[in-house]
């Protein structure tokens, strides 16, 4: 890390000890650029026909894509990754991370996959099928679980080909600098957990909730904030803008249609407005947060409604972005070790599936990390696991207030949901035995990862080179 902040500053003091020697002014001068960037975005619409999470896709809603960015400083190079899967599982979800840093050339721990957990899409975790020629105790065959392996493949190797051939390509554009924005969004996340007086969960207010008294309660503890990270072409035009906002992504689902849903309306929405830009959607720790207060239909209308909604807030953080001091891209990891309940890892024993599989696996899952982003005073924790719920987000913007800090979470869906302590007395559906593999202590472990991941900017806060206590 110390090579990389000489080499950094050297590049400053270097341009301004030339400018002296010269005698030239530095409007005649063009720096290069700290970082450069790639885009990719790769259609992945299953055929028609295909099981998706929940049902058959039997129509075309809307496409789903997997895009994201690679940006490289000269020393460290990194790949954002985002997909319109309701999740990538298991040895899958490392698979694919490995195949795409092959192709962008850089390690597998450099590469942030993330899904953006739409529900009428697919899941992507071959794993999860039942081994050939099983049946059920009816003798009828066990359906597939976690996607066709043909789709799984050439979703993959269409991903990693755009990635390969533009890197070899050399597609790279510089880019100036990383700038930043943060909304408060109304209208559109709301906490589903809905708690009495006597600190019991009495109902959940589901994506797809149309009660009025359901929707009467307030809108609960939610992170409002859509935060944009947007690098910054050389002629200071938007070359990509990568948003983060916590909640369920959905507002219709089982409906047996493929469809990209509220994110990929409102990215849609946000491109045609700036063609020049593309926008990429990360989801945060929303395992506890749906759209349930503000769904106006329960139906396709409520996508583009809300869709609309969300990606008028997207194009209003483009509209509000402020200079960040730039930096080396640096990597912070903490890795923890996931403290899983044996007693629920197969409560709903199917003769495979995901909790059968789980079973046999379980002692390979154990250990998993959390890491932070940052280059300058841009920081972006990613959590390489599933559901977390919003406590974590908060607690850890609440760790680090003075600082810019993004949050993307529904990496690696094996997972499942992660509550925290409170929720297990609390009931609902997130501590369940249908939900959840863990035990109350995944909060202590989750929470001292997080200040892990942060500590340099728990110690230092503030601003770039803040002096150490």
């Amino acid at each position: 890390m110390t090579n990389r902040k000489a080499r950094w500053t050297f590049r400053a003091s270097a341009a301004l000890l030339f400018l002296a020697l010269a005698g030239i002014s530095a409007a005649g001068l063009r720096a290069e650029a700290p970082y450069k960037a790639i885009r990719f975005k790769v259609d992945v619409t299953p055929a028609i026909g295909l099981d998706m999470a929940y049902c058959p896709n039997n129509k075309v809603d809307m496409p789903i894509y997997v895009g994201g960015v690679i940006l490289d400083d000269g020393a460290t190079r990194v790949v954002w990754c985002t997909c319109d899967y309701i999740y990538i599982c298991g040895e899958t979800c490392q698979r694919w991370k490995q195949s795409i840093a092959e192709a962008a050339g850089c390690p597998p721990e450099n590469v942030f996959l993330h899904s953006v957990h739409q529900h009428d899409s697919m899941l992507v975790a071959p794993e999860f099928n039942p081994p050939a020629g099983t049946v059920d105790d009816d003798g009828k065959p066990v359906p597939i679980e976690g996607s066709d392996p043909q789709y799984v493949a050439k979703s993959i190797a269409d991903i990693t080909d755009q990635i390969r051939a533009l890197v070899a390509d050399d597609a790279w554009v510089p880019i100036a600098e990383l700038k930043t924005a943060e909304t408060r969004v109304g209208g559109l996340a709301s906490n589903r957990r809905l708690i009495d007086e006597n600190g019991k969960c009495i109902a959940m207010r589901w994506t797809m909730t149309t009660d009025p008294a359901l929707q009467a309660w307030p809108t609960g503890l939610i992170d409002p904030m859509l935060r944009t990270v947007a690098l910054i072409k050389e002629d200071g035009g938007i070359y990509a803008a990568l948003h983060f906002y916590a909640t369920h992504p959905q507002s219709a689902y089982r409906r047996s249609m493929v469809s990209g849903d509220v994110p990929g309306w409102a990215v849609r929405y946000a491109c045609e407005k700036t063609p020049d830009t593309l926008h990429f959607y990360f989801n945060g720790c929303g395992g506890n947060i749906t759209m349930g207060k503000y769904n106006p239909s329960a139906d396709a209308a409520a996508i583009v409604a809300l869709g609309t909604r969300l990606g008028g807030y997207l194009l209003k953080n483009l509209d509000r972005l402020e200079e960040r001091a730039g930096g080396p891209i640096r990597l912070f990891r903490a890795e923890i070790t996931v403290p899983f309940d044996p007693e629920r890892v197969n409560p709903r024993h199917a003769t495979w599936g995901m909790h059968a599989y789980f079973e046999k696996t379980i002692d390979r899952w154990r250990h998993s990390s959390i890491t932070r982003f940052n280059a300058g005073e841009v920081n972006i924790l990613s959590f390489d696991m599933g559901e977390l719920c919003i406590e974590y987000q908060l607690y850890a913007q609440a760790l680090v207030p003075e600082n810019f800090l993004a949050v993307a979470a529904y990496s690696n869906g094996l997972y499942e949901y992660m509550p925290v302590a409170k929720a297990f007395d609390e009931g609902g559906y997130e501590p369940s035995p249908d939900a959840c593999l863990v035990t109350p202590e995944i909060e202590p472990v989750l929470k001292a990862g997080i200040r892990e991941a942060l500590r340099e900017l728990i110690d230092n806060p503030g601003w770039v080179g803040a002096p150490r206590k």
